[in-house]
């Protein structure tokens, strides 16, 4: 397999070799709580985060899967406004992707949380480095309560295996004869 894509479509891994690649700055930007963004670095350490990504003209699917986010799917139709509402309260979360191409991605969305009204804008670039592609993640969080704003820019290198998120388990077959027992 490549490390050459022509899309931002596929499994991409974050690269941790590449600083700063770290959401400390972004979730302070929310206010958050000191012991979360502790917990939320050491987990972002010990586990690799993923984006696969499937992007035509007229949709977006992406799955991410981190130790904070176990499979959170976003999928929209690209320029128009999606709105969700959210426990607790049924909070309602607005979200729009638009795209030239699919080497450009960007993703805008608003929030209320615990800490005011965030604006979010997600850009996903893709990039054609001497041996190899990158996926550059432009990611700004807006803080409207307390005016605060911060861009995180996170590197992302193509994924060649199967990404874990989406290997389906399959049952141990010892374990299905133990639970069904077949009667002789």
């Amino acid at each position: 397999m490549s490390m050459i894509r022509d899309s931002l479509n596929g499994t991409w891994i974050l690269d941790k070799t590449r600083e700063p690649w770290s959401m400390n700055e972004y979730l302070r930007t929310l206010n958050v709580d000191p012991l979360a963004i502790q917990a939320h670095e050491k987990g972002e350490k010990e586990q690799d985060t993923f984006h696969t990504i499937e992007l035509d003209r007229h949709k977006v699917k992406i799955i991410k899967r981190s130790r904070v986010n176990n499979d959170l799917v976003v999928e929209l139709v690209l320029g128009q406004e999606k709105v969700e509402l959210l426990p607790p309260g049924e909070r309602p979360k607005r979200s729009m992707a638009t795209s030239d191409d699919l080497c450009h991605l960007e993703l805008v969305s608003s929030l209320l949380t615990v800490n005011g009204n965030a604006f979010v804008t997600d850009t996903k670039t893709l990039l054609q480095e001497s041996d190899k592609s990158v996926l550059r993640q432009n990611l700004t969080i807006v803080n409207e309560t307390s005016g605060q704003s911060h861009t995180t820019t996170r590197y992302f290198l193509p994924y060649l295996d199967l990404a874990p998120h989406l290997i389906e388990e399959k049952p141990d077959p010892d374990m299905v004869e133990k639970q069904n027992p077949t009667s002789v």
